[in-house]
């Protein structure tokens, strides 16, 4: 059964013989798979038939440094051991997806970084802290950097140093904000009247003899009368005080 698509019915139009046949692109021209077992990289990132596959994520400095935290890594130690014991023990079997190659201890094909603080807190200024990455938050931070790289307890300490991200608290945007608690002035029952008072301006007003505000002052413990006081906006301290004097005290 042939079932014909929209163009082949279109008026007009006659496919030929050529038109049916495809032309597909020798596979040499389509970069090969990143598998680290293919790779055969030289400082350029090339393999060894000239065509371009990987640039290597990894500078020399930080190479050395990593080479270097693999000697007093005791974890990397014991892996390495296992892996270049030419006998077959437990220990190399249970190796499955290490490798070690040119210095390097990698894990399912991400290079293992050992336990060294400042080591770490360097792939995360790389990966997170540069205006070209843009602080990309925790799962961002974690899906540029998982991709080369891997150490037991990774996410953990991605999260901890995002966390302690002070331009990222800034951006972060609060999608559940927090009321402040309300915290109520006791009243004493046996106040005097305005012993314990509120006070408060209104401001804006309609002009009024000079006058575009109010001072006002509440009876907060016993009668809750209320005190208005003509002024203006521009009150300073000083003239509070002069009223509270004046029309309370």
């Amino acid at each position: 059964m042939i079932q014909s698509d929209a163009l082949s019915r279109w008026p007009g139009y006659n496919q030929t013989e050529e038109e049916e046949k495809i032309t597909m692109l020798p596979e040499n021209t389509f970069g090969h798979d990143l598998d680290p077992d293919y790779l055969i990289e030289d400082n350029y990132g090339y393999s060894n038939d000239g065509d371009i596959i990987q640039i290597s994520v990894i500078d020399t400095e930080l190479q050395q440094k990593i080479k270097k935290g693999l000697e007093e890594d005791q974890i990397a130690q014991q892996v390495i051991k296992g892996l270049t014991e030419k006998e077959l023990t437990p220990l190399k079997q249970e190796l499955a997806g290490w490798k070690y190659n040119d210095e390097l201890l990698s894990f399912k094909n991400r290079t293992y970084i050992p336990a060294n603080l400042e080591l770490k807190q360097e792939l995360l200024k790389l990966y997170h802290d540069l205006p070209s990455q843009g602080h990309p938050g925790i799962f961002g931070t974690m899906a540029n950097i998982q991709r080369y790289f891997w150490w037991p307890g990774m996410h953990t300490f991605v999260k901890s140093y995002v966390q302690g991200c002070a331009l990222c608290q800034q951006m972060k945007v609060n999608t559940h904000p927090s009321a402040p608690p309300l915290a109520p002035i006791k009243a004493d029952p046996y106040a005097y009247p305005f012993s314990t008072v509120t006070m408060d301006f209104i401001t804006d007003l309609p002009e009024s003899n000079g006058y575009n505000a109010l001072y006002v002052v509440v009876d907060h413990d016993l009668t809750n009368a209320i005190i208005l006081i003509p002024c203006t906006k521009t009150i300073d301290a000083i003239g509070t005080a002069r009223l509270y004097h004046d029309n309370v005290y």
